[in-house]
């Protein structure tokens, strides 16, 4: 079984000094993991951005090959057939503006789109921030949406594979978005669009069929 690698990124505290924030210890949030394995998903919001039909199905599930076991969430069915369809699976009580978040992520099928990431900054269904892999396509993208509109912020080709765990590492600080995938930093870009803070989610599109797990968070106290 291939496991997620570590974060690439250093200390929060660093980043923060880089753009002449304080990282003192009474301001510093410790790291949240979520692992899914109280078998809960109480607070989070399964929508959609864009498309037509039902919303997928999302499910905590035992996987033995979880990232770390027993569960992982997944979405097992999209139950639509929009090519267009972002699906969401969102919390609104994870608020995160600036610091670190990662996740472990598999790509276990789909015909038109495969793969996911992590959503951040979300203000609601139609504005937010993502950063995803495409085994299909062979690439990883940031993107902000607006209005339901995405628009790609960066882009680079990679070689991730279905099947297997990736680990996905988002730094956000100000404007600057920082993205690695299995430890290798890949993309970088600054973006103004979404200056709040917002919820933390879980993002595919069309019919892909994706696993999650190990959904980390590290932020300065507001």
């Amino acid at each position: 079984m291939h496991r997620a690698s570590a974060g690439p990124f250093s200390l929060l505290a660093a980043c923060l000094a880089a753009f002449g924030c304080s990282s003192s210890p009474e301001q510093a949030r410790p790291a949240r993991t979520l692992g899914f394995d109280d078998g809960s998903l109480a607070d989070w919001s399964s929508e959609a951005t864009g498309g037509s039909g039902p919303l997928a199905t999302w499910e905590v599930r035992a996987d033995p090959a979880a990232a770390s076991a027993p569960n992982v969430v997944a979405l097992s069915a999209p139950n639509h057939a929009s090519d267009d369809r972002f699906n969401l699976l969102w919390n609104r009580a994870l608020e995160f503006r600036d610091g670190e978040l990662s996740v472990a992520v598999r790509a276990d099928g789909g015909e038109v789109d495969q793969g996911g990431g992590p959503m951040w900054r979300v203000q609601d269904a139609n504005n937010y921030y993502v950063c995803r892999f495409n085994p299909l396509e062979a690439n990883y993208r940031v993107y902000v949406v607006v209005g339901g509109v995405r628009k790609q912020l960066a882009t680079a080709l990679i070689g991730a594979r279905v099947g297997q765990w990736h680990r996905i590492d988002v730094q956000h600080v100000g404007s600057l978005i920082t993205c690695a995938l299995d430890g290798r930093k890949f993309l970088e870009v600054s973006d103004e669009t979404i200056a709040r803070s917002g919820g933390v989610g879980l993002w595919t599109k069309a019919d892909a069929q994706t696993s999650f797990d190990d959904l980390a968070i590290t932020g300065p106290q507001r």
